[in-house]
């Protein structure tokens, strides 16, 4: 009786762990997905330094390969964006005022990096940023801070230096 008894448990036993393999905890993705590039404008002082600047107005709009993923607000001077998964450059108009301010042109180059995540949350796209340029109106240059683009929202990617003013 004690083999059979035996070979029951060991039955039962292998069932339950076969059934707790068989099953998926499913937890929700907590990881972001989205790859979010931070920027930043400064101002550029008479003397060539450069100062954190705030933008009262300042307007933000893509033109071609991007969304806009933050909201530019009244008095700050950082922004952030994302980059498009199927082009490899991205262009948006800076102004840094509503009234008066000929728009500048940003121009983000980039590559592509498929990234995995993990089961549950899929991929995402990853970044390296080339070059940033600027037409002149506004924005005295455009520099590269950190060339990675991922999920690290904490980042400055790019500064933008504004002329100074007059």
């Amino acid at each position: 009786m004690t083999d059979r008894f035996y070979a029951g448990f060991m039955v039962l036993v292998s069932s339950l762990l076969l059934l707790q393999a068989c099953t998926q905890d499913r937890q929700p993705c907590l990881t972001p997905k989205a790859s979010i590039l931070k920027a930043k404008a400064v101002r550029v002082l008479a003397d060539g330094t450069a100062q954190d600047t705030a933008l009262p107005a300042a307007v933000l709009a893509p033109i071609t390969g991007g969304t806009l993923s933050g909201t530019l607000y009244p008095g700050g001077s950082s922004f952030t964006l994302s980059l498009s998964p199927v082009a490899d450059s991205a262009q948006w108009i800076f102004a840094t005022d509503t009234i008066g301010v000929v728009p500048d042109t940003i121009t983000f180059r980039y590559e592509r990096q498929l990234h995995f995540i993990s089961n549950a949350c899929g991929y995402t796209y990853y970044y390296t940023i080339n070059s940033v340029t600027a037409t002149g109106h506004s924005l005295d240059s455009a520099v590269i801070k950190d060339r990675s683009v991922n999920s690290n929202a904490n980042t400055v990617h790019t500064e933008l230096y504004i002329h100074p003013q007059p």
